[in-house]
């Protein structure tokens, strides 16, 4: 049995359980053990991989930053703040599907896993009358979360693709930035079906820009402090030791509310999600995949294509499909088709990202909103496939 088999099995009995309503960490937690059969793995093979998923410390990181992010938004939920930041928004916006599109794509410019759960309590409570499905609450968050992630020069993969493939920063911006803006004008084009009532806030004693800013500051500061080149949980902290200075309710009703609602499930989730990637990773089963793929003489377009996007579906992460695929795929690129081919490669391993069951902005929306995934997938189908439908018409256009 190849490797891709093995693994897209795996993946369907992960999915298959997901829509019987089973928790994503017992679910992921059962693909790894699949995958583990499939590969022949000893039994202290199988501890040794997931000791390994804890003894990385980008995991450790991992799970430290999104339990203070769980924390930051509980503090902000309990002291009101969320609801002011939306109502300030809408005050000074005016256009809603602007605004609860705008909360996600505000915290996209925190380059962390997981930061859709970050936005997820701001798109909430701008649909306060839950006039949106949960499915397409979890979709607004997931999308308009990721749509500078093709081109913003502090993420994770952006630097690496420009580092592997020698592109100046700029021009790996340039080349980049229309599938950001295909990305923002396919998501509105996907909210067009909601109707959101024209909510907005005309009283101007609400307050102003100033005071928007000043009530994200507890957001914000993360954020800058994250650019500095701070840890982001230690970020985040900082973020939540302000969200109580500026507010005056008693820190130990905060703290007491928060522990009652503490939604630890996440963090499972979480630990499935590292433990998963942990036995992909180990099985050593997506460099097999990428060698069939160059291995059988398989069209150009089809390894710049399909290879980025299994590697990104089955990893979850977007740096994998950069760091895997494009030593292979650069060698058979020429100097006309380098630039389109570099992009369609990305794209596609993004889209695949996008789509990966592993992806942790993913679950973690879905979680939140309690949404059913597999209508989630519907809603995703469109945009995903709008976005490699672009990058193929400018890699055609421009040197294919």
């Amino acid at each position: 049995m190849s490797a891709l088999l093995k693994i897209s099995i795996a993946f369907i009995v992960v999915v298959f359980l997901l829509k019987r309503k089973v928790k994503l960490g017992y679910c992921l937690l059962a693909g790894s053990l699949l995958l583990g059969i499939f590969f022949r793995i000893q039994p202290d093979g199988y501890l040794r991989f997931t000791l390994l998923a804890f003894e990385d410390p980008a995991n450790q990181k991992l799970i430290l930053t999104l339990f203070f992010i769980l924390v930051l938004a509980n503090v902000m939920g309990e002291t009101g703040q969320l609801e002011r930041i939306v109502l300030l928004a809408k005050s000074v916006i005016k256009n809603p599907k602007i605004v609860i599109a705008i909360m996600p794509a505000f915290i996209g410019f925190l380059p962390i896993p997981g930061g859709a759960l970050f936005s997820a309590p701001l798109v909430e409570k701008t649909d306060m009358d839950s006039e949106i499905s949960p499915p397409m609450r979890s979709f607004i968050n997931y999308w308009f979360r990721h749509v500078w992630e093709y081109f913003f020069p502090l993420y994770p993969e952006v630097i690496l693709a420009v580092s592997i493939t020698g592109m100046k920063m700029s021009e790996f911006i340039v080349m980049q930035l229309p599938l950001s803006i295909v990305a923002i004008a396919i998501g509105f084009i996907a909210m067009s079906r909601i109707r959101l009532s024209n909510n907005t806030v005309e009283d101007s004693s609400i307050g102003d820009w100033k005071t928007l800013v000043l009530y994200t500051l507890p957001i914000l500061l993360p954020i800058i402090l994250i650019l500095l080149g701070l840890a982001s949980w230690f970020s985040i902290m900082i973020g939540i030791l302000f969200a109580l200075l500026i507010n005056k309710k008693d820190s130990l009703s905060i703290v007491s509310g928060i522990l009652k609602r503490f939604p630890w499930d996440v963090i499972l989730n979480v630990v499935g999600v590292v433990i998963f990637k942990s036995f992909i990773e180990n099985t050593g089963g997506i460099p097999q995949i990428v060698q069939f793929f160059t291995q059988h003489n398989l069209p150009f377009i089809l390894v710049v294509t399909i290879a980025p996007f299994l590697v990104g579906l089955f990893s979850g992460m977007g740096i994998v499909p950069i760091g895997v695929t494009f030593p292979l795929i650069i060698p058979f690129t020429t100097p006309a088709n380098f630039n389109t081919s570099i992009m369609l490669a990305f794209a596609c391993g993004f889209m695949g990202v996008m789509l990966s069951p592993a992806h942790l902005c993913l679950v973690v929306s879905n979680q939140y909103f309690k949404a059913d995934v597999e209508k989630v997938y519907r809603l995703l189908a469109a945009p995903v496939m709008s976005i490699i439908l672009t990058a193929l018409l400018i890699f055609y256009v421009k040197g294919g």
